[in-house]
């Protein structure tokens, strides 16, 4: 029949158009009523197949990077191909646990918005089905869902909860109808953090992506008090009641071949990504590279694809008495750049409590296929830096330049064969 009208033949819709249809049309029919009057659903199902047939050749021609539905809140963003991917492994796992009769069907999803900054590997979309809001979290490894089921366990005083927390440093839920903005405060033994968080309406829910580790924090909220100072050590006024836990948490892409663990730097990364307050996703991920030692404290660089990481601390970081441990997660660079990473000054203080003097690593990417990397830090003596897995690392020489914004470090990279992979210079702080 189609021949006969000169229409197009049937075709399979990809799924992100299918998803795409879906949300169109249930933003303008409301919450779904097909579970309540079969006549309804039947209409509905009537005009899914209409529009569906309608829009067929209009999705044929249309652009294959063009955006999904525009998200009305001007403080939220919805990236559709990194929501479905994200919604589809989390179904995935959903569908792998067993849980499946515990969610709405996979089809009445609504992506509602996206978080999932350039700092960090974590994506969460907020979702909501039936008029339950969930979320779903995916990083490289693992994908994570919260229970739509839940019972939200309000702050005292106020109309929030947290819904959702996972290891990858999330924490969302829903805030107090009356708040214009949302402000989260998290503390810790080591650390302590603010940050302003929008509220997405309808709905008033919210996505706070922190550094610090969920299981270590306690987290409090408030409404935003503006651009006002805070003092010191200041929390929000209403404490925040855990999240419930995920209904599903799986490793559903893990990594192959495993990272080696089972050397001097693999252990130590292990110990000291474990000890530090600040989250680090997908840290099984992350090849261990160059590795420094010294008054008892260590420093080793790592990478995972374009992103790395330096992890340092041990007994001999601050007052010697206590280990004491830090991550320092890269911004992602262009694949073959070559440069520093974040440190800090470590020493000061032996195990025995006597003083050292402190240390200043100079750690930094170079190609993976770097063999040797010699540092001029302008003292008369070239430097050789511990390498592996595309990383160096060394101990800044005494008596180096204190222009700190103008001294630069000498840097010549060779490959195994001793040619030249790079010469040239980096800044020393």
């Amino acid at each position: 029949m189609t021949d006969d009208l000169g229409l197009p033949g049937r075709r399979e819709l990809p799924p992100e158009v299918l998803d795409n249809l879906r949300m169109s049309l249930r933003e303008g029919m409301g919450k779904p009523v097909r579970r309540r009057r079969p006549i309804v659903a039947a209409a509905a199902a009537a005009v899914v197949l209409v529009l569906a047939g309608a829009l067929v050749t209009a999705v044929l021609i249309r652009e294959p990077d063009r955006p999904g539905p525009v998200v009305a809140n001007p403080d939220f963003s919805l990236d559709w191909p990194k929501a479905v991917a994200a919604m589809d492994r989390c179904w995935a796992a959903i569908q792998k646990r067993g849980r499946a009769a515990d969610f709405p069907a996979r089809d009445e999803w609504v992506p509602r918005f996206t978080v999932s900054p350039a700092w960090t590997q974590v994506t969460v979309v907020a979702i909501t089905a039936d008029d339950k809001p969930f979320f779903c979290e995916t990083t490289l490894m693992t994908a994570t869902v919260s229970d739509p089921a839940a019972v939200p366990v309000y702050t005292r005083g106020a109309r929030t909860a947290a819904l959702f927390a996972t290891p990858a440093g999330t924490v969302a839920g829903i805030a107090d109808p009356d708040w214009p903005k949302l402000e989260v405060t998290g503390k810790n033994d080591d650390s302590s953090s603010v940050m302003e968080t929008a509220i997405f309406r309808p709905g008033n829910l919210f996505v706070h992506l922190g550094s610090m580790k969920v299981s270590r924090t306690t987290y409090s909220v408030g409404p935003t008090p503006g651009e006002q100072s805070r003092p010191n050590e200041y929390q929000a006024p209403y404490l925040l009641p855990p999240a419930p836990e995920p209904a599903v948490s799986s490793i559903d892409r893990p990594v192959s071949p495993v990272p080696e663990r089972a050397t001097p730097a693999g252990e130590f990364f292990k110990t000291c990504t474990e000890g530090a307050s600040e989250a680090l996703p997908d840290a099984d991920a992350y090849q261990v590279g160059a590795l420094l030692e010294v008054d008892d404290v260590k420093v080793v660089a790592a990478r995972s694809g374009d992103r790395a990481v330096v992890c340092q601390g041990g007994i001999g970081y601050r007052a010697g008495q206590n280990e004491y441990y830090r991550t320092f997660p890269d911004l992602p660079k262009s694949p073959g750049a070559i440069h520093t990473l974040r440190t800090e000054t470590v020493g000061r203080v032996d195990q025995d409590g006597n003083s050292v003097k402190p240390r200043n690593s100079y750690v930094g990417v170079v190609p993976e296929a770097a063999a040797v990397v010699k540092l001029d830090f302008g003292t008369g003596k070239t430097v050789d830096a511990t390498v592996g897995a595309g990383t160096f690392g060394a101990w800044v020489p005494d008596d180096v330049s204190r222009d700190y914004e103008n001294a630069k470090v000498g840097i010549t990279v060779l490959d195994a064969a001793g040619a030249i992979l790079h010469q040239g210079t980096l800044p020393l702080y």
